[in-house]
């Protein structure tokens, strides 16, 4: 999963990441994955080109579905 806090920090699966070095990041974390899925959040105060960014930049490391986390999803609804 990808977290974009507030401050517009990332995350990737709990590590922090610099965007510049996202999407080599998540090459080398789902080259060894048959099903390339990925999620984002963005923080709520987020604006949504942050997290827009974020999907533009999965899908150049061949990331085949990105989702969008959202807190009803969260609370398994």
């Amino acid at each position: 999963m990808i977290i974009i806090a507030k401050d517009k920090s990332i995350k990737l699966n709990s590590e922090d990441v610099l965007e510049k070095n996202l999407e080599e990041r998540l090459k080398k974390v789902f080259s060894t994955r048959a099903e390339r899925v990925v999620f984002v959040k963005g923080d709520p105060d987020l604006e949504f080109q942050y997290v827009a960014r974020a999907i533009d930049i999965a899908k150049g490391a061949g990331i085949d579905k990105v989702g969008l986390m959202t807190p009803k999803m969260e609370q398994g609804q």
